[in-house]
């Protein structure tokens, strides 16, 4: 994977959803739930910024149960 700007932003606790937000579109970043956030609070915070958006635009996987997650942002499709 290439270098991109993603940044975890950290408060008092991790703003997930603006974490999300500095992916680069049609980048890929993994990140250690331990580091960044549970899972469940990931797959939600995604689910409400892909409704925002009104198309995909995050999509989030792990290949291990929940221990590392994978966040794809895609780029918005032109009409």
């Amino acid at each position: 994977m290439e270098k991109n700007s993603f940044r975890i932003i950290r408060e008092t606790l991790v703003n997930t959803p603006e974490s999300l937000q500095t992916v680069d579109p049609g980048t890929t970043v993994e990140v250690s739930c331990v580091d960044f956030a549970p899972w469940a609070t990931v797959k939600s915070a995604t689910t409400r910024l892909n409704q925002r958006a009104g198309f995909t635009e995050f999509e989030v996987t792990s290949p291990d149960n929940g221990a590392t997650i994978v966040i794809k942002r895609n780029k918005r499709q032109a009409s």
